[in-house]
């Protein structure tokens, strides 16, 4: 009578493909979402080492104008007032010998509360060095060094980001 014949299966149901394109797409979501975090680390990493060129150059600046000031010579009559959030260099650029001068003062300050490290030459106005940056603080080193009659190094303790490890730059005079 009847002949029960056998039928062939080929491709897929639909019940695979649903499940295999499920687990195509969170692969491709996975895969993307770490390449995005990859070049958003790339991008802050890139960030950070223009800030720290930026910073190098603001350090080769202060040194620059250290030496012009005469800092560290025999001559040099303790041209600099250190805070916490400046570094004044008196400068005795027309050699009057008065340093009281405010036309000859360099002004290097730290603006805490809009996070910009800046510099005034003279009676100008301040023009900004580096921004953002966390936090710089000037000292004097050592701390007693007007008691001990020597002329002090220059020491700038600085974080360009909130996590950062607080860094240090000292700037000394040279002895022959």
């Amino acid at each position: 009578m009847f002949q029960k014949t056998e039928v062939l299966k080929k491709g897929f149901t639909i019940i695979e493909i649903l499940l295999s394109s499920t687990i195509g797409l969170l692969l491709l979501f996975v895969m993307a979402n770490a390449f995005f975090n990859f070049q958003k680390i790339g991008l802050m990493q890139n960030d950070n080492a223009k800030k720290h060129a930026a910073f190098e150059r603001t350090l080769m600046m202060l040194k620059s104008e250290l030496i012009q000031a005469g800092y560290g010579l025999a001559s040099y009559h303790q041209g600099i007032q250190i805070t916490d959030q400046s570094l004044r260099i008196q400068k005795d650029m027309n050699l009057d010998g008065d340093l009281e001068d405010s036309r000859e003062d360099v002004v290097y300050q730290f603006f805490q509360e809009d996070n910009k490290l800046s510099r005034k030459s003279g009676q100008g106005y301040f023009q900004i060095l580096m921004e953002p940056i966390y936090s710089v603080f000037f000292h004097a080193h050592p701390v007693d060094f007007e008691q001990k009659g020597e002329t002090p190094c220059v020491r700038m303790q600085f974080q360009l980001n909130e996590f950062d490890d607080l860094q240090e730059a000292t700037l000394c005079p040279l002895t022959l």
